[in-house]
Order: structure tokens, then sequence, then C-alpha cells
């Protein structure tokens, strides 16, 4: 095998972003392929998932994490073919997702990889299947506890997380599904494919905490937060007696410098019983069971063709820094991919 043979080409964070990252703040490096460790796994990268929580171990503080050393590969959910494995979880051939590293071959401990079995839709193990599926619905269930007969708000209702929340709760019979999202064109969207009866565009320039209140006369029994700021804030002053807070994320604040104020109102949570909780997929993603229940209720509707997955395909690993920008402005039309070639 040539030297060049052995080398891996991956993208290394050199600059600690300001705000939306740039091109600039990534180098496409090379390396020597490691290889697996006792437990361990070698990937071929056949796909990197681009998602917003990666930004969090850019900076300076980490959010889920250590904060990313400059120098070292940005690292997110990959999908890929095992090459070499030191673990008899996983053997050559086999097909896999997990947390890897934007570069051609990813290198790293065996459970942390979920085999895929017999799927030709690999795609659909980083949208559906894979950690977005299981985030909207683990988020959706298992943390607000929705019933049938609830009435929901989902923030970033158009995007990964929240067009899969939407059409989970239609399927789930909640009596009405509220959506807020960037642009008529989102929105519509979310109406006509995601499920919502309706979608409140925040960048309209309406008063969107009046329509807020007017989409919820009765209150709000389960909100699904993407976003935070003064979107979860709005939310919480129209939460209802007994209601459930499901914190995904919030992509409002991510590479701010100064964090942003939290909610004035908590005082409703107390006021109407209300509770709020956070969760990261990633607490449930070793509890094998679980991640099979959850999957086995999304592949119902996908095999009953009700469950719609939009994604936003680029293709070459060169492309990943800008995917990935793309991201923060809303650019990207679905769930964001790099296939690598």
């Amino acid at each position: 095998m040539s030297s060049a043979a052995n080398l891996n080409r991956q993208w290394v964070l050199v600059r600690r972003p300001e705000g939306v990252p740039q091109a600039d703040d990534f180098m496409l490096a090379e390396a020597v392929i490691e290889q697996p460790q006792p437990g361990q796994v070698l990937l071929r990268n056949m796909f990197l998932a681009m998602d917003p929580a990666i930004r969090n171990v850019l900076g300076q503080g980490g959010a889920y994490s250590q904060p990313l050393p400059l120098g070292a590969p940005v690292r997110g959910i990959v999908l890929g073919e095992v090459m070499e494995s030191a673990d008899p979880s996983l053997s050559p051939g086999d097909r896999a997702w997990g947390f890897g590293t934007w570069s051609d071959y990813s290198c790293g401990p065996a459970q942390g990889f979920v085999k895929i079995a017999g799927s030709d839709d690999l795609a659909s193990h980083l949208h559906q299947l894979g950690t977005i599926g299981l985030t909207a619905a683990y988020g959706l269930f298992d943390i607000a506890g929705l019933r049938s007969g609830d009435r929901l708000l989902v923030t970033g209702a158009a995007g990964a997380v929240g067009s899969l929340v939407g059409q989970l709760a239609r399927a789930a019979g909640a009596s009405r599904i509220v959506g807020i999202a960037g642009g008529p064109a989102k929105c519509a969207l979310a109406v006509a494919d995601y499920g919502y009866d309706v979608c409140l565009d925040y960048k309209s320039g309406d008063d969107l905490a009046a329509r807020i209140a007017e989409a919820f006369p009765d209150g709000i029994d389960v909100v699904f937060d993407n976003v935070g700021g003064d979107q979860l804030e709005m939310a919480i002053e129209n939460i209802a007696k007994d209601g459930r807070i499901a914190l995904c994320g919030m992509i409002s604040g991510y590479g701010e410098a100064t964090p942003a104020a939290g909610p004035r109102n908590l005082w409703n949570l107390v006021a109407r019983t209300a509770q709020m909780r956070g969760f990261r997929v990633t607490d449930i993603l070793l509890d094998r069971q679980r991640v099979a229940a959850l999957q086995s209720r999304i592949t119902a509707l996908m095999d009953a063709g009700r469950l719609r997955a939009d994604l936003d395909i680029r293709d070459g690993l060169e492309t990943a820094p800008s995917a990935f920008s793309d991201l923060f402005d809303g650019s990207n039309s679905g769930r964001l991919l790099v296939r690598l070639k």
C-alpha cells in the first residue's frame, strides 16, 4: 500500500469561530489513518451529518463536552462501512453510524456506533432512524410525554428535528400542532408536509407573541423547543396547567459571545404547575432496547408512507465547512448531509 493510501484527509479546527462558523475557521489536513485498538473500529466514512450542536464545542466553552482543541479534527455523527474491527459487536463490511470525525475515515469505540441492518437507504439512518428521528421521538414521548389530544407548539418547525416532531405528533393524535419557522416557504412546507395545522413566520414582522396567544386560546400542553430565547419565553407565557416543555436545543444562542438572558417568566411554571426539562439524545444511545423501540415506531410510519423526510445532500468532503455554515442562516432545505465520494 502506498503512503498516500495510508493518509486520512480531515477537517481540523484552526480558529475558534465568532458567530457563524466560516471556512477559514477550518483547514483540510492529512494524518495517518488510525488503527483500531481493543474495543474500537475503523470506518470508511460515507456520510457526515451537519448538526447545529457541533457549534457548541468549537468555542471556548463546550456545552455538551469539553471544547474541541485547536488543531483537532471536528467531531460529529458519521455513517460508514467498517474496515477493521477490534470489537466483536462489529465486523468488517458492516455499516454503522455513530460519533466520528469530518474525515475520510473515523476510528473510535465500537460502543459509540449503531449497526445498520438490512437497509439500502443509508441516509435514513442519519435522519429518521438516526439521531434526528430519535431526538424527535425521545423528546416528544419520553421527555414531554405527549398524549392524544394535546396541544403542541414546536419551535424550529421546518428544521430536521422539527419536521419529524410535527409528523410524529400528528400520528400520535395531538389535537392542535402549531409550528414556528422562518420565512413563508418554510412555513408552507411545515403545513403541507410536516403535519402542522398552523405555522407562524417569525420573520414576517407580525407580533409573534400575540399570534402564539391567538393560536392557543386555551394554552399549550406541550412545547418542543429547538430555539430558546424570545420564542421560549413566549411559549412559557402561554403554557397550560400541567404543561410540559422539552428543551432540545437553543440555536438562537449558539456561538453568541454573551449568553442570552433567561426567560423572565419562569414563575408561570410554578403558577401553572408546568415542567421544563432539557435532554440529549446521547443519553439513550447506549440503551439499545429503547433505541430499537423508538426506531420501530418510526419505521412503522415510514412503511405506511406517513413520514416525509427531506434531505439536502452535498457531495465531497471539501464541502463540509460551507455546508455547516448554511445551518445557521437557514439556506439548507432539509436534513443536511455531506456525502463522501
